[in-house]
C-alpha cells in the first residue's frame, strides 16, 4: 500500500512541477507573447515538458481509478456476484486507459492540444469514462453500504464498528465522492469550452489523489470495510483486547402464564466459561450442570 501511495503521489508531484514550469513560461518568461498566455500554453502544448506533464496525470488518475474498483471489490467480495459486481466499472476503466493513450497521441502531434478540433472529442470521451467510473462506482458502494446499514441496525443494532464503517461519511469517503463532483463539474465547463475549466483541469488530479489518500488513510486506521467486515456484523462473537479467563453459574429464566398474571421462575442453571485464544476472539460455551 505504501509504495502505491507513493508512486501516485510521485506523479502528481511531477504532474504539478511540470505545469508549474509551463505556467512560469506563459506567465513570466514569455509574457509578450502573441494572443497572451493562453495562446503560448497553446502554442506549446505538445512539447515534451508539457507531455510529461499529461503522462503523469494519466498515470495518477489510472492509479487513483484501479484503487477505486478494487475498494468496489473489498465491498462485496463476500458475495458471490463480487466479480459480476466489479465487471461493468472494470470494462469502462479500460476503455478509459484505451483512450488516453489515443489522446496521447493525438497531442503529441505538432500545434495540437485538448482544445483543437480533432482533439476534444477524444478528450470529452476519456473525461467522461472516468467520471462514469467514480460515479457507476459511487452508486454501487453506496448502495452496498446503506444494505448492510439497514441489516446491522435490524440485528445488533448501533455500535462503534458501525459508527466508524457505516456513517455517512465513510460512505462518501469510501465512494470518492469528491472526485466525482469535481469531475462532473469540469465535464460541463469543458463541453461547453468555459475559461473556468482550466481551474478544474489543473486540479482535477490533485483531487483524485486527495481522495485517494482519505481513503487509504481510513484503511491504515482500520476503519475502512474490509473483507470480513459483513462477517463481523452478523457473527455471534465477542472481541477483546486482553485476555480474560473466568467462569460463573447464571440462572436462565424461565416465564408462566397463569390466569392472565405473569410469573417468573429460574430453572435449568448453567455453567458459563469464557476464554480467550491466540486471535483475541472470545467464545462462550454453555454447559448445563
Amino acid at each position: 500500500m505504501l509504495a502505491y501511495i507513493t508512486f501516485t503521489t510521485f506523479c502528481g508531484g511531477v504532474y504539478f512541477a511540470s505545469t508549474s514550469r509551463v505556467a512560469q513560461g506563459s506567465f513570466v518568461d514569455f509574457q509578450d507573447f502573441p494572443g497572451g498566455p493562453y495562446a503560448y500554453r497553446l502554442y506549446t502544448f505538445s512539447s515534451k515538458r508539457n507531455t510529461v506533464a499529461v503522462v503523469a496525470y494519466f498515470l495518477a488518475t489510472w492509479m487513483a481509478d484501479a484503487m477505486l474498483l478494487w475498494r468496489l471489490y473489498i465491498l462485496y467480495s463476500s458475495k458471490r456476484y463480487a466479480w459480476a459486481v466489479v465487471a461493468f466499472p472494470s470494462l469502462l476503466f479500460l476503455a478509459s486507459v484505451c483512450m488516453s493513450v489515443v489522446i496521447l497521441h493525438e497531442i503529441t502531434k505538432p500545434d495540437q492540444s485538448f482544445w483543437t478540433t480533432s482533439a476534444v472529442p477524444f478528450g470529452l470521451a476519456y473525461f467522461v469514462l472516468s467520471a462514469a467510473i467514480t460515479i457507476v462506482s459511487n452508486f454501487l458502494m453506496t448502495i452496498r453500504l446503506l444494505v448492510a446499514r439497514k441489516q446491522h441496525m435490524q440485528t445488533m443494532g448501533e455500535s462503534y464498528t458501525f459508527k466508524s464503517r457505516l456513517d455517512i461519511v465513510a460512505m462518501l469517503i469510501e465512494s470518492s465522492a469528491l472526485y466525482a463532483v469535481w469531475s462532473i463539474m469540469f465535464i460541463g465547463l469543458y463541453a461547453v469550452n468555459h475559461p473556468m475549466q482550466s481551474i478544474f483541469l489543473t486540479t482535477l488530479v490533485d483531487i483524485a489523489i486527495i481522495a485517494m489518500l482519505l481513503i487509504m488513510f481510513r484503511v491504515s486506521q482500520d476503519r475502512a470495510w474490509k473483507a470480513d467486515t459483513e462477517s463481523a456484523f452478523t457473527g455471534l462473537e465477542w472481541r477483546n483486547t486482553s485476555p480474560i479467563r473466568g467462569s460463573g453459574r447464571f440462572a436462565k429464566p424461565s416465564f408462566q402464564s397463569r390466569n392472565g398474571s405473569c410469573t417468573t421462575r429460574l430453572e435449568n442453571v448453567v455453567t458459563v466459561e469464557t476464554f480467550t485464544v491466540d486471535d483475541n476472539k472470545m467464545r462462550i460455551n454453555v454447559e448445563s450442570p
